[in-house]
Parts: C-alpha cells; structure tokens; sequence
C-alpha cells in the first residue's frame, strides 16, 4: 500500500477544504467528458461526502449526467514542483483528492438553499445575506454522493507532516527528490 494515500474521511476532509475547484468526469459513451466547476462539500452523520455545484439545465454535461448518473470526481491544490540534482528525478509536493459517485439534480428548494449555503461557505465564511427559497427559483443545483473517496499527499512539507501526525498518521519523510539527491551524492562518493 503506498504511504501517501489516505482513505480516513478526516484527512480527505483537510485537503478537501483547500481545494478550489472540482473536475467532474461525466461518461459520454465510450469517453469520459470532464469539466471543472466550483463546489461545496460536507460529511455526513455516516461519514459520507456530498458534494454541491449549479450549472446549467441545458448544457452537455447536464444531459451526460441525466443520461448516466454514475461520476468521478477530481481535485488537488498546492501544486509545486520540486527540482533535484538529477534531471530525471524530479518530484512535485501537491495533496489532491479522487472519488467516485452518482449524482442528482435538487429540486426542492429547501434543497437548493442548503445546497448553495454549503456551496458560499467552502469560499467566504460569512455571507453578509441568508439565501431565500425564491432566490434560487432558477438556479439549478446537484448533489454528487461519493460512494467511495481518497486524498493523496505528496511530498508533505513540516507543516502537512505536522498535520498529518495530528490526524493519526506516521510519516516516512524521504521523497523522491531527497532520495534522488542521496543517490546522487553517494555515487559521487564512489567516483
């Protein structure tokens, strides 16, 4: 099992939270049509994730997602490459999150108010205004349950690592381009 995949619904949720946008993979046939949007997300009592995004009713992903309700999501953040003495050898430190799910539009307004609440809350902690049932009248809003979802952190640096030790996680600290700058001074030890 590779050490830096996590499953534990607290450690996804970290990395979740600092995720700006969601790529959606919606089957079109026999090719997967993907598209980014913005989200909202939250754990249920069962420790299930829900994610959240509005759109438009009419567009292709719309109908792709009518068509098969059956999705893949995608997201990371904090991607940053890592050089090494090596050229081949180079890494990047990144923390992302994968999953699969269905997805099905709300048409309750209650629904949608939650929804699109939840949706506000994942970028401004506080809107100035309660969203009202009649201002999402025409808003169109789905809901993604993810039946199965995992994060990956590549490369922590102290501060993730110190995180990641918080939520339970024993840490192996060599990365690639640690390892590969080892390897390469320890040829150059030989010559």
């Amino acid at each position: 099992m590779r050490n830096d995949i996590y499953f534990d619904p607290m450690t996804v949720e970290w990395v979740m939270a600092h995720c700006d946008i969601v790529r959606l993979g919606v089957q079109d046939g026999d090719s997967v049509y993907v598209v980014p949007v913005h989200f909202g997300y939250e754990l249920d009592e069962h420790q299930h994730f829900h994610l959240y995004f509005h759109g438009n009713a009419a567009g292709q992903r719309a109908s792709l997602m009518q068509a098969n309700p059956h999705i893949g999501v995608e997201m990371e953040t904090d991607y940053q490459l890592l050089p090494a003495l090596q050229d081949s050898a180079f890494s990047a430190r990144f923390r992302s999150v994968i999953g699969k799910g269905t997805v099905k539009e709300l048409t309750a307004a209650a629904d949608k108010v939650h929804a699109l609440t939840v949706m506000m809350h994942h970028y401004v902690a506080r809107m100035p205004h309660p969203l009202t049932e009649a201002m999402v009248e025409q808003v169109h809003v789905w809901r993604v349950d993810l039946d199965e979802v995992s994060c990956k952190v590549k490369n922590p640096d102290h501060d993730w690592q110190m995180i990641l030790k918080q939520l339970g996680h024993a840490l192996e600290t060599t990365d690639a381009v640690t390892a590969s700058s080892q390897k390469s001074a320890a040829d150059e030890n030989q010559e």
